[in-house]
């Protein structure tokens, strides 16, 4: 390890050792904004070493931790938070200390420190609407790190991030305003395809039962195309 690695992690330790023993709240939200600086500069001049030729010597010290970045979790909202589950097998073993959560109006970032000989980080720069940092927070639980996203207004969210509702909005079937019927069957044929033998019976059956509901007078879904079973393979 390089000396200048070396010393940023015996920071960082340092002001672990300081977060744990900081009471006041704003004394800990600064220390966990200077430890999140320290530690990127920790992933950085990692990042830089794995470049370098490996020294394939055998070395007396143990091997350090190192950073795995977050990419999948799950999620939930209720009419005051979004919700984010990671799973992250024997989280609770670890110290309150070692989970740290930053909040921002369109970010989160979430770092947890030396979990089984790894430390794991996830940065979320873009999310879908705002949140209010300062009622945002997480929870420990067995084998899951919850973390609770504060709604600036009680909307109903369609995704994490700003992607996600790109690309559920570009997913969702097209309407012709001029006629409602041709959106309907647009939305059937793509049942239609998508389906397996069970979902295409169902459908036709549907179909059929509407065009006899409207030959008897019953309602008015008509097919456009004059066909009795437009959903054919």
């Amino acid at each position: 390890m390089s000396n200048k690695l070396e010393e940023a992690h015996k920071d960082v330790k340092e002001m672990r050792s300081l977060l744990k023993s900081a009471t006041r709240k704003r004394v800990q939200d600064c220390i966990s904004q200077e430890l999140r600086k320290l530690e990127i500069e920790v992933t950085q001049l990692q990042d830089e070493a794995m470049l370098k030729p490996v020294d394939l010597k055998p070395k007396s010290a143990t091997a350090n931790t190192y950073t795995v970045n977050i990419r999948n979790y799950s999620w939930d909202q209720s009419d005051k938070f979004l919700k984010i589950y990671i799973t992250l097998k024997n989280v609770q073993s670890l110290g309150k200390a070692a989970v740290i959560t930053t909040f921002e109006k369109r970010g989160v970032q979430v770092m947890v420190h030396e979990l089984d000989g790894k430390n794991y980080h996830l940065n979320i720069t873009n999310l879908a609407r705002n949140i209010k940092p300062d009622a945002s927070y997480h929870k420990v639980k067995t084998d899951m790190l919850v973390v609770f996203l504060a709604k600036s207004e009680e909307h109903t969210w369609v995704g994490v991030t700003a992607e996600d509702v790109r690309v559920t909005e570009a997913r969702k079937p097209k309407v012709d305003s001029d006629d409602p019927n041709a959106g309907m069957m647009d939305l059937m044929k793509k049942m239609y395809d998508e389906g397996d033998d069970k979902m295409k019976q169902m459908l036709n059956k549907t179909w059929y039962e509407s065009q006899q509901k409207s030959l008897r007078g019953e309602g008015e879904m008509k097919d456009p195309l004059n066909q009795p079973f437009p959903f054919t393979d």
